[in-house]
């Protein structure tokens, strides 16, 4: 497990898309900075970024091109065999590499969030000590929250991404499940509660009164979790080798 995942983070390091989807998410925060509306100010501009280009739909769909490339081209190239035939156990092997697709996915919120601050700073300043603390809080609490529901989503598309054995079907499915999600929370607000990945567009239900407790997203997203882990983990163990 512990060997899969460190393959693949060499491999991330030393990938140019690794950089350009980094790259792309600071210019989509630095963009969204020089096209702020009348009620976005330095109190609200970070979760206004994460709640708009960063969630929708940026983090979601380089998620997809993410999973997409570490499962789906993985096995469709035959390059995911020389793991598969040595003594690591399969479920080992999903393991390292969902850990390692989690780690991806926990870098590119902790550059959202140190990007979102340096720009909102930049063009808005620096607020009061008081209400500076009370806004890193916040912050923290709404990127917190939403976490564990992005790796939900995560789970549910590596799974998908088991299954399918061509990328380009694969990548074009991964973004329609994107878009049934922003629109099945855009028409219906409580299944956002419930879905696969809901919770990753949560960020204006924080500290709002509602008919479920934000503690809710954390508890169906590590249901989620487990259910996708472990159904992948039947699924490549049941995975002929392509060779």
């Amino acid at each position: 497990m512990l060997k899969i995942f460190k393959n693949e983070i060499i491999k991330m390091v030393s990938s140019k898309k690794f950089y350009l989807l980094c790259a792309l998410l600071i210019f989509s925060i630095i963009l969204m900075g020089t096209v702020v509306g009348p009620r976005i100010n330095a109190n609200n501009f970070m979760i206004a970024t994460l709640d708009g280009m960063v969630m929708k739909p940026i983090v979601p769909i380089f998620m997809v091109l993410v999973i997409v490339e570490v499962l789906t081209e993985d096995y469709s190239l035959g390059t995911m065999k020389f793991s598969l035939m040595t003594t690591i156990k399969k479920s080992d092997f999903i393991i390292g590499k969902l850990l390692f697709i989690d780690l991806y996915a926990l870098i590119f919120m902790a550059i959202s969030f140190i990007f979102s601050y340096i720009v909102g700073t930049i063009i808005f300043g620096l607020v009061g000590k008081d209400e500076a603390i009370k806004n890193l809080v916040y912050n923290i609490k709404c990127y917190g929250v939403l976490i564990l529901p992005l790796l939900s989503f995560c789970a549910m598309i590596s799974l998908i991404a088991l299954l399918i054995n061509n990328s380009g079907a694969m990548i074009g499915l991964g973004i329609g499940i994107v878009v049934i999600l922003s629109m099945l929370v855009f028409v219906q607000e409580d299944v956002i509660y419930f879905i696969p990945g809901g919770g990753m567009y949560a960020a204006s239900y924080i500290n709002k009164s509602g008919p479920h407790s934000i503690f809710l997203f954390a508890i169906i997203a590590i249901i989620y979790i487990i259910a996708f882990s472990l159904i992948s983990s039947v699924v490549i163990k049941k995975k002929d080798i392509v060779l």
